[in-house]
């Protein structure tokens, strides 16, 4: 990671401490990245800054099933579901 030094006025760099500490940044380093990002990437990058080529496979990834998962169909596939679902006994108390 490259290193810089840049030169703030006053009330910018109190402004920018404050938000720091507002928006909850780990550092001003991290502000002055995300405020960079948005500003170089605004037109190509997702608002979590990822390409869109790369969230759309994300997105697309996320829509399909595992081989674990039980897909309902139909809202009666679903209520059939719960209907035939076994809920484990209940102990008693000693």
């Amino acid at each position: 990671m490259s290193t810089i030094n840049i030169s703030l006025p006053n009330s910018l760099y109190k402004d920018a401490k404050n938000t720091v500490s507002k928006m909850h940044y780990a550092s001003m380093s991290e502000l002055i990245r995300d405020a960079l990002r948005r500003i170089i990437y605004s037109e190509t990058a997702s608002e979590e800054y990822f390409s869109k080529d790369f969230e759309d496979k994300v997105l697309r990834r996320a829509k399909e099933p595992y081989d674990s998962d039980i897909v309902f169909e139909t809202e009666e596939d679903l209520r059939n579901y719960f209907l035939n679902l076994k809920l484990p006994a209940k102990r008693n108390k000693a």
